[in-house]
């Protein structure tokens, strides 16, 4: 009981120091302003690609293909005198049919992560900083696996929207390097594990008690972010979280995420992103029907329509 009143506590503190970034009169980002400094910095990009392969009495053999993707990044941050406040948004969607054009979409990515961060200047490279991050799916996800002694699968339920779903509260320290380089060590850091889903739940999916829907814990975490222009045109960032179980450490959940995005011009891009993520309390269900802990990789190559905002 006592930690889940820990839970409690550092889910509320941090809610509270970004709930005054809100409501405080400063951050209006429209105020009426007694100069011409704007004091946010906001960005937005949606990216749409399609690629299609049609084959018709093709002698190399081959399968006909239709895949479609979309990708949604958003972000703002405020910035003045002794505050800053980070809100970030990134959700992706994707879907491919190979084969007939009866056969059905099966979906190769599909994310929602939203962070918001406030922070308090000690000096302009340290900062106090209290960060709420979301993460969870928008649509089911499927695994085919091998039916014992036949040839055909099964398609297996693994997951949904908010099965799993994480929330991360945190309070610690930050140090950065201008708009390059930021990391977030925080002792303070309560994780939520929500399983939203009965089937999922009753076997206890990601870590929950079977039966349960949800799971605390408490521990340390690290944040860590870099951006770079690699040359023109070609942009590189990085992020990394990383938390620990105090009752486990220092077993440690691992989520990295790297992008380079390669601009042909306002509008044409290419984006290359490549994540991994490991969880001691995540079991793999692998094609032969067992199940066990692995690293989990995904890659994932975009071309197509850009569209930015300002």
């Amino acid at each position: 009981m006592n930690r889940k009143i820990l839970f409690v506590v550092l889910f509320l503190a941090s809610l509270c120091t970004i709930s005054y970034a809100q409501v405080d009169p400063d951050l209006d980002p429209d105020p009426v302003a007694e100069d011409t400094i704007n004091y946010w910095k906001t960005e937005a990009k949606f990216s749409f690609n399609v690629q299609q392969v049609g084959l018709t009495n093709w002698a190399a053999g081959g399968e006909s293909s239709l895949a479609l993707g979309a990708v949604l990044q958003a972000n703002g941050k405020y910035e003045k005198d002794q505050v800053v406040w980070e809100n970030n948004a990134r959700i992706a969607y994707g879907v491919l049919r190979q084969g007939a054009v009866d056969n059905r979409f099966e979906k190769t990515d599909d994310i929602i992560n939203l962070s918001s961060k406030y922070s308090q200047k000690f000096s302009e490279k340290v900062l106090m900083t209290s960060a709420i991050l979301f993460q969870t799916q928008m649509d089911e996800g499927y695994k085919y696996e091998d039916i014992p002694n036949s040839s055909d699968k099964r398609r297996v339920l693994i997951s949904n929207f908010l099965a799993p779903g994480y929330m991360q509260a945190s309070l610690g320290l930050t140090y950065r390097e201008g708009d390059i380089m930021d990391m977030t060590l925080s002792p303070f850091t309560g994780r939520f594990t929500f399983v939203m889903n009965d089937s999922l739940a009753n076997a206890g999916a990601f870590g929950v008690l079977p039966g349960e829907t949800f799971r605390a814990e408490a521990g340390i975490s690290f944040n860590g972010n870099v951006k770079a222009k690699l040359m023109k045109n070609v942009d590189f960032k990085m992020g990394i979280n990383l938390f620990s179980n105090y009752e486990k450490f220092p077993n440690t959940v691992v989520n990295g995420l790297a992008e380079i995005v390669l601009k042909v011009n306002d509008y044409i891009a290419s984006t290359i992103t490549s994540q991994i993520i490991y969880d001691d309390d995540v079991m793999i269900n692998f094609d032969d029907g067992t199940q066990g802990r692995a690293l989990q990789i995904k890659n994932v190559i975009n071309v197509g329509l850009t569209i930015g905002f300002k």
